[in-house]
């Protein structure tokens, strides 16, 4: 995500966040910058999964918890970065 200055390793899952907000709202759009393969799942599936097996829901629930405290360290690094100036 160039807005974030993130890059995403190969086999890294992103969008998962979408799956949790109500009409699955995204927040963030991210860009190719070299030639690759992205595999899609559809929220249906992931849906299913999570309720299908245990261990991927737990993994889900990590994997998201995870990501909103990223945004929010990242949210207060800028703006501890504002207060500065």
């Amino acid at each position: 995500m160039i807005e974030l200055n993130i890059e995403l390793q190969p086999g890294q899952i992103f969008g998962e966040l979408a799956l949790l907000t109500p009409g699955y709202q995204r927040t963030q759009t991210v860009e190719c910058v070299e030639s690759g393969h992205v595999l899609t799942l559809p929220y249906d599936e992931v849906r299913a999964l999570y309720f299908e097996n245990p261990e991927f829901g737990f993994y889900f629930l990590q994997l998201a918890s995870g990501r909103l405290l990223e945004a929010v360290a990242r949210a207060e690094e800028m703006l501890g970065a504002e207060n500065v100036r």
